[in-house]
């Protein structure tokens, strides 16, 4: 590819602006529809009272999984680096979910906890693990918003290049926070419902015209091929495929947003279901994504400025303003639906786990008024930092999960499970896991893309089991919280006390 580098534009503004802005008119109106619902309790607030369904749950985890990350970043990857690539990322995405259902949304959605660093700490009965787990989740979640608030960026500047990427970047963050801090977790989850089915959707809507435009599959990979000979395969080392597949497949895991969301279900079966149901839908929506669509792309535009746009560049060729508009409106929708399940996870961190920890006793009124402002402050200060992006979409959101699945893997999936795991070596592992990640990435120490973790999730599991080992084992004590999510569900009306314990 040579050339010009070119930013694709939509052809018409106001139709397509009109979209947009009554999309922003529907989730805002969401957020006031469950204001007075979310203010009934913290526990309304923060996972919508426990009470969300399967069928809802489906779509739900289908957009916070799928994000911008997976909207923009899947494609943008086949674009950039070659589809085998970018399907790879989508596999092991959807490995972590699948994971994610076997082993954790059972006992998290059992442990009867408002967030997961509570669920650390009716692991291990330990306030000084919950207090670690909260600053991780928090860290995380506020760096997972910078992609996605760039992502905004990127939609504004594509449906009103007048504005440009900046201004888009604030809207977004605005957008965003008002109607979370408006209806919670109720709106939150209403609102990733809808986002889930328009993802779906409008993922697959080019797809029919681009095999009708090339003559089928065949005909746009060999056309895509004839642009790039290496586009069916991949241009990274396998270093960086063999780092990408662990930080995704044990990531996911422990990602902040998918804790709120299984804590929000009905039931353990009703998360597990939700996640059963979503993960052969993420395959094969975004693996058509990798090699029908970033083809497409890559043969109407080969000269993309930023491998993200490669969605729109397929909207401009084959659609009008108004699918344009919608095209648009579904990229917001994977924005918005992994952007305000953070926005709780991280206001829950800061506002409800690190209070608690340190025997704060906020009350209820207070505890939501501070999640609002951290909601507020969360937005604005990643929107800062995403004015000037640090990569691409799909990488940055990789980075993160890779800092997630080195500090967090061991204590919440295998402490899960192993029953000899103590305190100690939750929290060596996290502390050890988290830095040493941190330390390779802004080191620069790894010469691959994404081979941090094949240092870090090793030498965080090597810590958690040697610690563990070497010091007491847990008491009756303290194995009463491991006891309870393996066994039975603790009731709603049980959640506060469970989580003050």
């Amino acid at each position: 590819m040579s050339g010009l580098q070119v930013t694709p534009e939509v052809s018409s503004g106001p139709l397509a602006v009109g979209v947009i802005v009554a999309y922003f008119a529907v989730v805002i109106g969401i957020g006031l529809y469950f204001f007075k619902r979310s203010r009934s309790s913290t526990g309304d607030f923060w996972i919508a009272g426990g009470q969300i369904k399967t069928y809802t749950q489906v779509f739900a985890f289908y957009a916070v999984l799928a994000s911008a990350g997976s909207f923009f970043g899947i494609g943008g990857f086949a674009y950039a680096f070659g589809a085998s690539f970018a399907m790879q990322v989508a596999v092991a995405v959807a490995a972590g979910g699948l994971f994610t259902m076997i082993f954790l949304a059972g006992p998290i959605r059992r442990a009867g906890v408002y967030t997961v660093p509570a669920y650390l700490q009716m692991r291990y009965q330990s306030r000084r693990v919950r207090l670690v787990g909260a600053l991780i989740f928090a860290i995380a979640a506020w760096a997972y918003m910078i992609p996605q608030l760039t992502a905004g960026g990127i939609t504004v500047d594509f449906v009103l290049p007048q504005l440009g990427y900046e201004i888009g970047v604030i809207v977004a963050a605005i957008g965003f926070a008002l109607y979370v801090s408006l209806g919670g977790m109720w709106a939150v989850t209403w609102t990733d419902f809808i986002q889930g089915i328009m993802m779906v959707l409008l993922s697959l809507l080019p797809i029919p015209l681009i095999l009708l435009e090339f003559g089928g599959v065949g005909g746009t990979l060999s056309a895509a091929l004839a642009q790039d000979s290496g586009f069916a395969g991949s241009s990274l080392p396998w270093v960086t495929h063999l780092g990408v597949g662990l930080v995704w497949v044990l990531g996911v895991l422990s990602l902040p947003q998918f804790g709120q969301r299984i804590l929000s279900s009905e039931s353990d079966r009703a998360a597990r279901r939700g996640f059963m149901w979503m993960v052969p839908m993420y395959v094969l929506t975004f693996g058509l994504s990798a090699f029908i669509v970033a083809a497409a792309a890559l043969v109407v535009e080969p000269n993309l400025a930023n491998a993200d746009y490669f969605y729109y560049a397929v909207l401009v060729e084959y659609f009008g303003p108004v699918i344009q508009g919608l095209g648009a409106a579904g990229l917001l929708a994977a924005i918005m639906s992994t952007t305000d399940a953070l926005l709780v996870a991280l206001s829950a961190s800061i506002s409800h786990d690190i209070p608690e920890t340190m025997e704060w006793d906020l009350g209820e009124r207070k505890e939501l008024i501070l999640g609002q402002v951290v909601i507020w402050a969360g937005a604005l200060s990643t929107a800062v930092v995403a004015l000037d992006p640090p990569g691409l979409i799909a990488t940055m959101t990789t980075l993160v999960t890779g800092g997630l699945a080195s500090g967090l893997f061991p204590a919440v999936a295998v402490g899960t499970w192993w029953k000899r795991a103590n305190e100690w070596g939750a929290l060596a592992a996290m502390i050890v896991g988290f830095l040493a990640y941190g330390v390779l990435l802004f080191g620069d120490v790894m010469d691959a893309l994404f081979a941090e973790a094949l240092v870090a999730v090793p030498l965080g599991l090597v810590v958690f089991f040697g610690v563990s080992l070497a010091t007491r084992r847990p008491t009756g004590e303290e194995l009463v919280g491991f006891g309870t999510f393996h066994s039975h569900s603790i009731s709603p009306e049980r959640r506060a006390a469970a989580d003050d314990d």
